[in-house]
Formats: structure tokens, sequence, C-alpha cells
């Protein structure tokens, strides 16, 4: 089959269009013919070592969709030929949390990789039947932006008529979440860095959108369209460059979303401002295993909608990174294979 791998960390150029061995699946598992394959913000991190090192040449790649070709022994429940996506999740699957549906709490848990090839070999308790409605494009740009916006909108206890401030709007997570919002009926303020996104965000629920030059603090505007008062929830995926604001713009008892450092992780943090607003900040990571079977019947009812950037074939993985990196993307990357 061919596959993009990673032989050493670096620039989009090692991401390397080759021909490697067919998987076989193993006892519980199934092997998935890969149709597309979602671009997220983690598989730039991969590529670039944050994880680590490579003992082997790494294939990258969370999410895809596609269709199972082979069963491994007793793997039940699926058959040959029916269209799966895949639910990026791993863990060990007998710990207290596992067993009380947190999957993301598990010691042993992980994000998979391997999904930029033709062919993927995964536990089949980690694909999720595709619903009619959806091409294979759509269903690969939804699982780890929309489980993990389900899971700490959830967690935050996001309610109707609440005031949620969503920086980077304009990417892939910040649409999900900006979509589950409006489903809880919750007012969405977007931050987004073009002018051009404004009414595209508008027409997806935004109830305002805020042009952030990258320099100047947008916490006193955010503060005169809350009448003072202050988000319930801001939903930060910047880290460094804008955390302090967040903290800022938030109410008195609200929550700030630690979801991403694209900007840098290292911040500081005047621990009064925590406690004397009593304030909570929450780490957000993916989700359980339970949420992508729940939520992809939304989008085939409409009440969801899959908003793709741009796509690219599998052999050009190294441009749809270099787009991701350009920051004037709106939506998500899909490679289609």
């Amino acid at each position: 089959m061919h596959a993009i791998r990673i032989h050493q960390p670096g620039d989009p150029s090692v991401l390397v269009y080759e021909d490697v061995a067919n998987p076989e699946p193993g006892p519980g598992e199934v092997r998935v013919r890969l149709r597309a394959a979602g671009v997220n913000h983690r598989d730039i991190w991969v590529r670039q070592g944050a994880f680590g090192a490579f003992p082997e040449p790494l294939i990258p790649g969370s999410d895809g969709a596609g269709e199972i070709d082979a069963l491994g022994p007793g793997a039940r429940d699926y058959a040959v030929g029916q269209k799966v996506v895949i639910n990026p999740g791993l863990s060990c699957g007998r710990c207290v949390y596992c067993l009380s549906g947190q999957q993301n709490s598990c010691p042993h848990y992980r994000i998979l990789d391997g999904t930029y090839a033709e062919q993927i070999v995964v536990p089949v308790q980690n694909v999720v039947p595709m619903p009619s409605g959806l091409t294979f494009i759509e269903a690969a740009s939804i699982g780890i932006p929309f489980v993990t916006a389900e899971d700490f909108l959830t967690r935050a206890q996001a309610t109707p008529g609440q005031t949620i401030v969503i920086w980077g709007a304009n990417g892939g997570l910040g649409l999900a979440t900006l979509q589950l919002a409006r489903l809880r009926a919750m007012r969405v303020i977007a931050v987004v860095r073009s002018q051009t996104f404004v009414e595209r965000l508008k027409q997806l629920g935004a109830s305002d959108v805020i042009v952030w030059d990258g320099a100047l603090p947008i916490s006193p505007e955010v503060l005169t369209m809350t009448h003072s008062k202050g988000a319930d929830i801001v939903v930060d995926s910047l880290g460094q460059a804008s955390f302090s604001q967040s903290l800022e713009m938030v109410r008195r008892g609200g929550t700030v979303i630690s979801v991403g450092s694209t900007s840098g992780g290292k911040v500081q943090i005047e621990l009064g401002q925590l406690f004397r607003r009593r304030l909570t900040v929450l780490g957000a990571y993916m989700g359980s295993s339970a949420i992508l079977p729940r939520i992809l019947p939304l989008f085939a009812r409409g009440a969801l909608i899959p908003v793709i950037d741009q796509t690219f074939a599998l052999a050009d993985a190294s441009e749809a990174h270099r787009r991701m990196e350009s920051h004037g993307l709106f939506g998500k990357i899909v490679l289609d294979i």
C-alpha cells in the first residue's frame, strides 16, 4: 500500500510518500481501506517530534474514514465493505476510568497514528458506522475536533444563554466548538485574525466576531460586549499569546478551557487571580469513546456541518501541512486517498 511516513522530525518535507507492507489485522482488530484522512494540528506536532523521536518510521494521522476490507479473529458486529469512521482514542479498556466511560482519563490513553495511508489496522472498538449522507471527506474531518469540543463543553457545564469566547474560531476545533455551542443555545463570540472570516462565522451562528491583530488586547472589547460581566466560558487554543487575556475576560466564577498551545506553552499566572475570582481552568484532551457515535447522527440530520477548507491528495501531505501552518484556513484540511 501507499502511505506517508516520517523517518525523522522536521519541516513538511519529511513527510515521505512511499510503498509499505499491507498491515494484517490480529485478534479483535479490523483493517480499514481508508478513503480520506483528516489533518489536525496534532499531526504537525508529531511531525516536529514534539512527542518524542521515532524509533521506526511513523505513519501520522489520527482521523479517517473508509471501508472495512478485512476482519481479524474475533472481530464482530462489522462486515467487509461496511463504511466506517475511525474513533481515534486508544485506551486499555480495563481500568476504572475505561469501565466508567472516561477513556481519555485512562493512564494508558493515547491518540492513534496511522491514517495517512491506504490501509490501517485498529481495534474493532475504534470504528464507528458511517452515517448515510456524509462523504468520506466529510466524515474524516469530524473526529478529534468534535469529540474534543463536545467533551470540554460537557465538562464545563455549558448551558443555554451563556456567553462563550472562542479563540481561533476559523480552525477545525474552533468551528466544532462554535457549532456545538450554538446547539446549546449559547452566545458565541468568535476571535479570528482576518476580516474575511467574519460573515462566514456569523452564518454558522457566531453572535459577534472580533478581528484580533495579534497585539492589542481584546479583553476590554469582550467586557464591553458582556456589559462588564465577562464571558462564562473562554476556549483558549493559542496558549502563550492569549492565555492572560482569557483570564481577564472570563467572569467571576467562570471557566477558561485550555485546549492547545499553538503560539507556545509557557504562561505566567498570578494565582490570586484564580482563587480570588473563583476561576476554573479546565484542561481538555479528546473525549470518551462514546462521543463520536453519539454525535455522528447529528451530521446526517444536518444539525452539525463539516466545514472543509481544502483537500489534498495523499501524496501531497506536505502541501497540506504547509497550508495548515499558513494560518489562513477556514475549516478542516483533508487528504483524499
